[in-house]
């Protein structure tokens, strides 16, 4: 039996205001005396975002917003907020909220694992100072200069990006370096830029098993055994370990007072926030990390307070609905206008297509409507370069979330302005459109249609509280998106099969029995490569 969402009298009410809403235009939305732009805006946590470049009107938001009324959103808000196992299929509370809480916003049955969050933050603080300092230093005396933060998937992408976006924040001394990729370009590339004497290694890894992560680890671990020529005991100086798996970092070598923990209720591309940005802490200083926490902690208090109508995720949440479910748009664009966060979609890409792309209900009945949009994006104007020339003359529309800073920490003014001008420009654009003059031998390839919808996210400024309310907006959207498609956005079973083969192909390269038992395609790939090796 499929889900039954879509004879919910809220989803078909839904089906009907689509069915006559083809006449409806933007351009003249906006352009009649209204407070259109003003309805559709809303102000949290430092950040502005503009809605009323999207196709509803507010009837038709008022319609969503039932929509997700008929679907208990409130009372799974609270389930999330009180831990509450949400993860159903792992039987697992999900409390990354928790990372940035303080305590007197904590629920008492939740005290026990706010105390642990407490004690990691300490620990965070204490061994990032320490390193920063010069009281931790390497196996010869040395103090550190570089780390090396090893890691994948929400291990690797979240430290990353958080890192590139508060750039202008780093402390001056340490310098740091960010690998995933099983790839030995990757590691190697990095290494050998580096001064083994120097250099510390993150390994950052809930399972510590995570092949891609322990390869790399096994490499940083003979490079610096080799260029240290010292005991094991002098080289795991060189080693910490992020993991909720204590006993298999202590057995790869990691030594008790080096590993920092983070737990199973936090999923890995929500973990940035926890232990594993022990880089960021170290790049940043820890009280920039502090102020991360701060950002998305406001963000937060607005998701769990605000009413529906006036709440920011769950608006952009009910309009991606709208877009995904009625329109059938199941791609999302997202254009950052800003260097800094260049690695934004990439993030965002992992929290949202892991979290949400899924095909059956959170009790396992067929689902028979789209779920997650595919993500794809790159910043800005480089992105009106490469794939812009699709947003604006596909035959079908493509959603935009613009992403502006008002900040620019080189004072390049000019440089900012046109900036700024492009991202305002660019939905102005998808949203007015063209018709060129009929007469124009060229008129049907310079015309462009318009009507496009996009919503556009201003930031005050790119500070540590403001990327932590921005990485807290999106994660409660996807959240919300879940509730509605009744779908686990917490588990990630389809990242396993392929792990799982990837190890049967593994042997089948030095085991011609296991190969034989492989698809003919599988063998004549396998056979290709191991020829390879041969010559």
């Amino acid at each position: 039996m499929a889900s039954d969402i879509r004879q919910l009298p809220q989803w078909k009410q839904l089906d009907a205001d689509f069915a006559g809403f083809d006449s409806f235009s933007l351009k003249e939305a906006l352009s009649q005396p209204s407070n259109r732009a003003q309805q559709f805006s809303l102000e949290a946590a430092g950040l502005f975002a503009d809605f009323s470049k999207t196709l509803v009107t507010p009837e038709i938001l008022n319609h969503l917003l039932d929509l997700a009324e008929a679907r208990g959103l409130e009372k799974q808000m609270a389930a999330l907020r009180s831990g509450q196992p949400i993860n159903n299929t792992e039987n697992r509370q999900v409390l990354h909220y928790l990372l940035r809480a303080n305590e007197a916003d904590v629920p008492d049955q939740l005290k026990a694992q706010f105390k642990a969050v407490q004690a990691a933050r300490q620990q965070l603080e204490t061994v990032s100072s320490q390193i920063n300092d010069g009281t931790l230093v390497g196996a010869t005396g040395k103090p550190f200069t570089d780390v090396v933060h090893i890691g994948i998937g929400g291990s690797y992408l979240g430290p990353k990006m958080m890192m590139e976006a508060l750039q202008p924040y780093q402390r001056p001394g340490i310098k740091l370096h960010f690998v995933a990729n099983i790839c030995a370009t990757d590691i190697h590339s990095t290494l050998s830029e580096l001064n083994p004497e120097t250099t510390l290694v993150i390994v950052a890894s809930k399972t510590f098993t995570t092949l891609e992560t322990m390869q790399n680890a096994n490499t940083a671990k003979a490079w610096l055994a080799d260029g240290l020529n010292v005991n094991k005991q002098k080289i795991a100086q060189h080693f910490y370990a992020v993991t909720a798996s204590p006993d298999n970092a202590r057995k790869w070598g990691i030594v008790e007072g080096n590993i920092l923990p983070f737990w199973d209720w936090v999923g890995g591309r929500y973990s940035a926030m926890s232990s594993i940005g022990l880089a960021l802490a170290i790049g940043l200083g820890y009280g920039n990390v502090e102020k991360v926490l701060a950002g998305a902690r406001e963000m937060d208090q607005h998701f769990f307070t605000a009413p529906m109508n006036q709440n920011m995720p769950v608006m952009m949440a009910m309009l991606g609905i709208w877009y995904i479910n009625f329109y059938g748009r199941d791609v999302l664009c997202i254009a950052p206008y800003d260097e800094r966060l260049r690695s934004l979609p990439a993030y965002l890409q992992q929290l949202e297509m892991e979290s949400n792309g899924k095909s059956v209900t959170k009790d396992g009945q067929p689902i028979d409507y789209p779920t997650c949009p595919t993500i794809f994006g790159e910043a800005g104007t480089n992105c009106q370069h490469s794939y812009f020339q699709l947003l604006h003359q596909s035959p079908e529309f493509i959603p935009v979330d613009f992403i502006v800073t008002l900040d620019q920490p080189q004072g390049e003014s000019e440089h900012h302005e046109w900036l700024v001008a492009n991202a305002v420009a660019q939905a102005k654009a998808l949203m007015e459109g063209r018709q060129p003059d009929p007469s124009d031998s060229l008129a049907a390839h310079k015309a462009m249609p318009g009507n496009r919808p996009s919503h556009t996210f201003v930031l005050d400024d790119l500070s540590p509280e403001r990327l932590g309310a921005l990485i807290a907006l999106y994660e409660h959207k996807v959240y919300v998106q879940s509730i509605i498609w009744d779908i686990n956005a917490f588990d990630q079973w389809g990242v396993e099969l392929g792990k799982i083969i990837s190890k049967q192909v593994h042997a089948g390269f030095s085991d011609d029995a296991v190969a034989k038992t492989m698809d003919a395609s599988t063998q004549q790939l396998m056979k290709r490569f191991k020829q390879a090796r041969k010559n």
